[in-house]
């Protein structure tokens, strides 16, 4: 085609040319017509066709010829601003702001599609812009996806730079934005603990938030934090998501953090068909809790109790992850309903990000200097001190200078003050260490081309990505036996044995002084590395969600006769299914989020439920006796307690006391459900106390005749006992 153009550039295209040099738009565009007529295929002559048509003031002409050049050129993105510019002239701001959309996708740090998108945005409102994607239909059988970026918008509140977790959201759901995927509707949202239910979260501020955590490390730049304040004004105008009927939430991150997250997907569930999916990338908090605070392991424990009973699919990291999750709750989960576990592999190569325009500080330090490489966050679970310990007996035994220098990337963490203070305290490791805690992807990529090999080093992981990065990039690299580590290796990696110091001496002394060995091991992961890309995960996970088959109705948990059942918050290192109880004996919308006492109505009506567990599958006796302990707020409070097969029951509390309310119930059936219902009240004396209806602490249901369990109960309120921990 070259050819041809410059053998004709006197021709047509030489006079269309001079035409739109002396802006005469009618004449260029005819010139380019008929050139387009020989010539169908240029497509950059067809954009220049649309520029012509554009300027003599028909947009949709336009449009249409930049559909033209768009067959030949469908990953320009250029050439989606310019139909983005062309739509927004005809007033299509919906189509614009998608060509911009578009355009961000294939380049997703071009600073004039983010320019244009941030304008229709805040010029269009937010809140239209996020709901706006949900508003079209889905047909039944369709594939629509929902996925919950809680996680990743809370983090990107305080951080920039990606840990793992947060990486793995932004490979899989990039590529699911694309056309040509599996599902035919793909929303992106966020969870609002406090209202109960899920917005939506425009694509186009995700895309920009993700090249820009991939491209620099600063949370202060002015185009970051214009991002987030963005993402988060977007969120909070958005209205509540209408999920489209049948869809998959889908959750990459985590949400044991939420609270009352488990409540709300019962009710899109059941209002909307909802089936959820949750990946698993680690059961650390239950299996090491000692590198987790105490706070986070009773969350992440209640989250595992219920997540049975609320998921429809899971899927984990690894194989190990995945023997890990069902021995858990093998264990301390028996009898509640387990579904499917399947393995979603991290195994994909990193996305490559172009060096920034700036050197990284730290890394051009490193010119000349050889280093070995650990990756990975400064916290307990990473147990830096066995690998500081044993560098600086390294050194010790074969003298200043012998060494590598040791570069750590990564931000500090939970725990981290013992190894900080080692590399403050040694002088070996002061001069033979290097801390870098702000490392964009952008530099990370030239770290690991330049290092010798890489380690790492952990109690325990689900997967292990620095593993796998080192092993893309095609160098040696040296981990624990254990965990997802192994997998995380792909048979390709050295592995020590965990804990074992005179393992990991003999393995590092090997690599570092022994330069056919190191040689070697790169020459092994060369030949035998095989990487899906991130969109061949994506896809893998789309496919999953396709096939998976309704789960048959479970069974509801049931409540046993004559137990006491708390309606608290309860904070114990390891899942019980007292915890899903807690949760699932509310029904509805109408609760606040339990705490360590119980939990607090909303004002109105709230729904509590008992699906009762008779003795030995014995019906449910005649004639039921239930117990509530209540709670009443600031002032005085009428409450009413009504249930099938019993006269409803008034009480009035009076300010701040507690009350024991029991009903007779005749045949409740298999679940017995009581309405409770009282008006909005303070929760406290504060002026700005929220609005409550009535506190219920714990439920008890036995027969009439049951006076034991009735003492018992009675007692418990009265007096002090244990609670399980």
């Amino acid at each position: 085609m070259d050819g041809v153009r410059r053998s004709e550039g006197a021709g047509l295209l030489g006079e269309a040319d001079r035409r739109r040099d002396a802006r005469d738009w009618r004449g260029a565009a005819e010139g380019y017509a008929a050139w387009l007529a020989r010539q169908p295929e240029d497509w950059g002559i067809w954009v220049q066709h649309g520029h012509c048509v554009k300027e003599q003031g028909d947009a949709l002409g336009a449009v249409a010829s930049y559909r033209q050049a768009e067959r030949g050129m469908p990953g320009d993105a250029d050439l989606q601003i310019q139909i983005g510019h062309a739509l927004k002239l005809a007033g299509d701001r919906a189509g614009a702001r998608l060509a911009y959309g578009r355009a961000l996708d294939l380049a997703p740090e071009n600073e004039q599609a983010w320019r244009e998108v941030a304008t229709l945005l805040a010029e269009g409102g937010l809140g239209e812009a996020a709901s706006a994607e949900a508003g079209g239909l889905t047909l039944l059988g369709d594939l629509a996806v929902v996925f919950d970026l809680s996680d990743l918008l809370s983090w990107f509140g305080g951080n920039r730079a990606p840990s793992g977790i947060q990486r793995v959201q932004m490979e899989l759901v990039g590529p699911a934005l694309r056309p040509g995927v599996a599902a035919t509707t793909v929303l992106l949202a966020v969870f609002d603990a406090e209202a109960g239910f899920w917005r939506g979260l425009p694509r186009e501020i995700f895309l920009r938030l993700a090249a820009l955590a991939r491209a620099g490390a600063d949370p202060l730049d002015p185009a970051w934090r214009e991002a987030v304040g963005l993402g988060r004004q977007a969120v909070a105008a958005s209205p509540e998501l209408v999920f489209p009927q049948g869809a998959w939430l889908v959750n990459l991150g985590s949400s044991w953090w939420l609270g009352d997250y488990h409540l709300a997907l019962r009710a899109v569930k059941a209002r909307h068909g909802v089936r959820y999916a949750a990946l698993v990338h680690d059961c650390g908090p239950l299996l090491v809790p000692e590198h987790n605070a105490p706070a986070t392991v009773a969350e992440f424990a209640r989250w595992f109790a219920g997540l049975g009973a609320h998921a429809d699919l899971l899927l984990t990291v690894s194989d190990a992850t995945r023997r890990d999750l069902e021995a858990l709750r093998d264990k301390h989960l028996p009898g509640l309903p387990q579904p499917p576990a399947e393995v979603l592999g991290l195994d994909a190569l990193p996305a490559r990000v172009p060096p920034g325009a700036r050197q990284h500080p730290g890394a051009a330090a490193l010119a000349g200097r050889p280093y070995v490489l650990f990756v990975g966050t400064l916290e307990s679970r990473k147990n830096h001190l066995f690998v500081l310990n044993a560098w600086l007996a390294l050194t010790r035994r074969h003298g200043p200078g012998a060494l590598p220098l040791l570069v750590l990337v990564g931000r500090p963490g939970y725990l981290s003050d013992p190894t900080l203070a080692l590399l403050r305290n040694a002088p070996a490791l002061r001069d033979g260490v290097r801390l870098l805690s702000d490392v964009p992807d952008s530099a990370l990529a030239g770290l690991y081309e330049g290092a010798l090999f890489t380690l790492y080093n952990s109690f325990h992981e689900g997967w292990g990505l620095p593993v796998t990065e080192a092993l893309s990039h095609g160098k040696a690299t040296l981990a624990p036996d254990h965990s997802g580590l192994k997998e995380a290796g792909l048979g390709l990696a050295l592995h020590f044995r965990h804990q074992s110091e005179p393992d990991f001496l003999d393995a590092v002394e090997r690599l570092v002084f022994e330069p056919g060995f190191r040689q070697a091991q790169e020459a092994k992961v060369r030949a035998g590395l095989k990487l899906r890309d991130w969109r061949q995960v994506t896809d893998d996970l789309l496919g999953r969600l396709a096939a998976a088959p309704p789960l048959a109705e479970a069974a509801p948990m049931a409540a046993a006769l004559g137990a006491v059942h708390r309606l608290a918050e309860i904070a114990a290192p390891l899942p019980d299914p007292a915890m899903a109880l807690a949760d699932l004996l509310r029904a509805g919308e109408g609760w606040h989020r339990a705490e360590a006492w119980g939990c607090w109505t909303r004002p109105g009506r709230a729904l509590l439920r008992l699906p009762l567990d008779t003795p030995q599958g014995q019906p449910a006796p005649g004639l039921l006796r239930l117990h509530l302990m209540l709670r009443a707020p600031a002032t005085a409070q009428s409450v009413t307690l009504s249930t099938p097969g019993a006269e409803p029951l008034l009480l009035e509390l009076a300010a701040g006391a507690q009350a024991v309310a029991a009903l007779e119930i005749a045949d409740p059936g298999a679940v017995l459900e009581i309405a409770i219902e009282a008006a909005a009240a303070p929760e406290t004396d504060a002026p700005q106390a929220r609005q409550v209806g009535v506190g219920v602490v714990s439920a008890m249901a036995c027969a009439s005749d049951d006076l034991a369990a009735r003492l018992a109960y009675l007692e418990r309120q009265r007096f002090v006992w244990p609670e399980p921990v």
